[in-house]
């Protein structure tokens, strides 16, 4: 047996190509959305043109590669012993370490005792590999399933114990307190998660049943309706009311909320009653083949076939309309900033520096001193690949913005010893941060989740680093050129 190139191959593939059923949920989204919500718009045209350039140049289309999850299925009546559990962990970590070392993966394995990051996705259940059981597989076959879920959207996960209390009245043991719960948690979510949002979702079972099985659940090819007439019903009203909550394209407003959701049940304890629902968003990277261990030949799921390569030149002549767009340039002074108002499309160019949890966090709790003066120009709260060319120079290969609302309890403090003049990152912040703004001239600039490679192509020099051994690529301070980088004012 000799595995790991297979799996390299089915990681490029999630990890650049989206599967066409969430391709067409993203087209028919955008076709609901009135064409006058111009915000919901631009951020749907901008995940399209991501999605294909992903695909063309075989990109990672996010640059946070989240967390890989395997299931490794097989048919235990076929194996008077468990089949080669070590040895496919082996294969499958070898894989994890070639494509985090060719940046298909960013390096995201965190030591949570020194806070110390592998460099290689490797560490403690890391990746997380489930072994599960297929009757339908034939001898010497398994079924690989990959998921790569993104720390945004896995922060907006979450579990309601019911009964409970939710802003749609109260949530009993019922189907209808499930709906109200899973409601609870899509409006928590807001754009923090990337929406529009795909829903994983499990009744029942005890609290790591419920989230397992709501994971294995975004599996569910998008269209497909489910066996249960209850949980398909309950489904169907789940989209139509989340998306009536005009929260939006990555909170922006609009009609397209979530895209699907899928929903399993189990039977639980009399004294407990788990609603679980896994946010995943509009970015659902995940792919499932056939694998023959003797011969090697892999056989691609048909539950979401690939779509078809897109010539170059139907990518590059996509236009994406920035004609209302104001254009700023690094260092912003405060009468650029007077000259914004909400909901603005901006344009951004010059100098700008990445930083999150741990530079906000060292310089605001631990006294950190830059080696760099950032006055004027933006924090930019993304965790990137970056890539060396054959000279060492660095460059973007991946770099769209991590979730915002983290670096709350340090961004004003943080305003004041940097002297910043723009905050930049996804999902909005919080009424400290918003009065940081405005008693600093400062504002808040939105960028659109996911969208890693457009982005990416946006920065167009990348002149150096700082913190890169201590810190790990995401949470490093890297000093980077932008030109006509766009962003929406959300908060001023």
């Amino acid at each position: 047996m000799f595995i790991f190139p297979q799996i390299l191959d089915l990681i490029k593939n999630v990890s650049t190509t989206l599967p066409q059923d969430i391709q067409d949920a993203l087209l028919n989204a955008k076709q609901n959305e009135e064409k006058e919500n111009s915000a919901a718009h631009i951020s749907l045209d901008i995940i399209k043109k991501n999605i294909d350039i992903s695909a063309l140049e075989k990109v990672p289309m996010c640059q946070d590669t989240g967390f890989p999850t395997f299931f490794i299925a097989y048919n235990p009546k076929l194996h008077a012993n468990r089949i080669h559990e070590e040895y496919i962990i082996e294969q499958i970590q070898k894989a994890v370490t070639i494509a985090t070392k060719n940046g298909i993966l960013r390096p995201n394995a965190v030591d949570s005792l020194t806070g110390k990051n592998s460099g290689t996705n490797i560490g403690d259940e890391y990746p997380k590999i489930i072994f599960e059981k297929n009757f339908d597989l034939h001898a010497n076959e398994i079924q690989v399933q990959l998921i790569l879920k993104g720390g945004g959207s896995e922060n907006v996960s979450d579990q309601f114990s019911l009964p409970t209390q939710t802003d749609f009245g109260r949530a009993g043991r019922d189907i209808d307190g499930v709906k109200k719960a899973i409601l609870q948690i899509v409006k928590n979510a807001e754009g923090k998660g990337c929406a529009p949002g795909i829903l994983g979702i499990h009744i029942g079972g005890d609290r790591g049943t419920g989230y397992d099985k709501a994971k294995k659940n975004l599996f569910t090819p998008l269209f497909e309706k489910n066996k249960n007439e209850m949980l398909e019903t309950l489904e169907t009203e789940i989209v139509t009311e989340a998306n009536q909550l005009t929260i939006g394209p990555m909170g922006f407003g609009g009609k397209s909320t979530i895209l699907s959701c899928s929903i399993s049940a189990s039977h639980r304890l009399p004294a407990s009653f788990f609603v679980t629902v896994v946010y995943n968003c509009w970015a659902l990277r995940r792919a499932e083949i056939i694998l023959n261990l003797e011969s090697g030949t892999v056989q691609n799921s048909e539950k979401y076939k690939n779509p078809e390569k897109k010539k170059q030149k139907e990518i590059t002549t996509q236009n994406i309309d920035f004609s209302n767009a104001k254009k700023l340039h690094f260092p912003l002074t405060n009468e650029d900033i007077k000259k914004l108002h909400f909901g603005d499309i901006v344009l951004l160019s010059g100098k700008m520096y990445t930083g999150r949890d741990t530079l906000h966090h060292a310089v605001v709790e631990e006294h950190l001193e830059l080696p760099i003066d950032i006055a004027g120009s933006a924090i930019y709260h993304c965790g990137p690949i970056m890539k060396q060319n054959e000279n060492g120079e660095w460059y973007a290969y991946s770099a769209g913005p991590t979730t915002s609302i983290r670096e709350e309890p340090y961004q004003t403090a943080f305003i004041e010893k940097t002297g910043i003049k723009a905050v930049i990152g996804k999902g909005n912040m919080g009424e400290k941060t918003l009065a940081g703004l405005r008693k600093n001239n400062a504002v808040y600039l939105h960028a659109i989740g996911g969208a890693a490679t457009i982005y990416a192509k946006s920065i167009t020099k990348v002149h150096t680093v700082h913190f890169l051994e201590e810190f790990g690529m995401p949470e490093a301070l890297w000093e980077i050129e932008v030109l006509d980088f766009p962003v929406r004012v959300t908060m001023i």
